[in-house]
């Protein structure tokens, strides 16, 4: 049996970037708001791992179990285990598995060799060739959500927030592309219009103004309601980028349902151009 080369940064590299853009593609799809750097350091670890295959007595991480492990180990650090992420590794799963049926597809389009070795069959397909196939499904993923999220663009529902004994009542935008998160523990955060916060609090009197400036308004909220449950919230929008004061919630209702979701960040700009909806929820 001929001898090959194995080079280990192009191994690392490779497995890497298309850990890293499928698991974008899985977040996308999930409208998860996992923190930038967990995506890379999952990416990181799966290149790892693909590389650890090649090393004295780790041979069996190539195989079935050790393949799990990876697998596991993978979605720990990009997606954590609280709460209801078991979701977010079922569709990496699902993810991982189109992505391994569009490169078996295309090696039997271009008709690339393969041999087998140790009852395994092999392609010889170039490193650069997967990390496109993965950009593509990726592409592909974010084309789809595009098109379905203008399609649910007028998709309203009810909103109810309770703080205390005052509520805000509202119609509110369910978007797909809203994946605005808390970068602290992940949870889901739905974006209200800053007058909501001025009527669940009105004995403070606050301004629009003083949402333009989100950090002495928590230091406001902080000083005059010190029960308050107040962060800051960072966002990044089509050429905006910025802070958003936000506060946990009492309780939300959607469409006359309570929902698990109760951070809500308050834009101290118009959030729907013909006032169809005063929020805006995660799809």
């Amino acid at each position: 049996m001929r001898a090959s080369t194995v080079y280990i940064d192009e191994v690392f590299l490779v497995n890497g970037a298309v850990d890293l853009l499928l698991l974008k593609t899985a977040v996308d799809l999930t409208g998860s708001g996992t923190r930038p750097w967990r995506l890379w350091a999952g990416a990181g670890f799966g290149g790892a791992a693909a590389c650890a295959v090649y090393l004295p007595g780790l041979g069996w991480l190539g195989r079935l179990p050790g393949a799990g492990l990876s697998f596991l180990g993978l979605c720990l650090i990009c997606f954590g285990w609280r709460g209801r992420t078991w979701k977010r590794w079922l569709w990496f799963f699902c993810v991982c598995c189109g992505f391994a049926g569009l490169v078996l597809a295309v090696c039997g389009l271009l008709r690339i060799p393969a041999f087998s070795r140790s009852g395994r069959v092999f392609y010889r397909l170039s490193g650069r060739l997967l990390v496109l196939l993965a950009g593509a499904v990726w592409g592909l993923c974010r084309l789809l959500l595009d098109r379905f999220a203008r399609h649910r663009g007028r998709e309203l529902v009810r909103l109810e927030l309770k703080l205390g004994e005052r509520s805000f009542r509202c119609a509110a935008l369910r978007d797909t592309g809203n994946t605005l998160a808390d970068p602290t523990t992940g949870e889901p955060v739905l974006v209200v219009r800053w007058q909501a916060a001025a009527r669940l609090l009105p004995e403070l009197g606050l301004t629009k103004a003083q949402f333009e400036d989100p950090a002495g308004l928590l230091l406001r909220l902080g000083t005059a309601r010190p029960g308050l449950r107040a962060r800051l919230i960072p966002f990044r929008a089509v050429g905006v980028e910025g802070l958003l004061a936000a506060l946990v919630l009492d309780r939300v209702i959607e469409d006359g349902k309570p929902v698990p979701t109760r951070l809500a960040a308050f834009s101290p700009t118009e959030l729907s151009d013909g006032g169809g909806y005063e929020a805006i929820v995660q799809g």
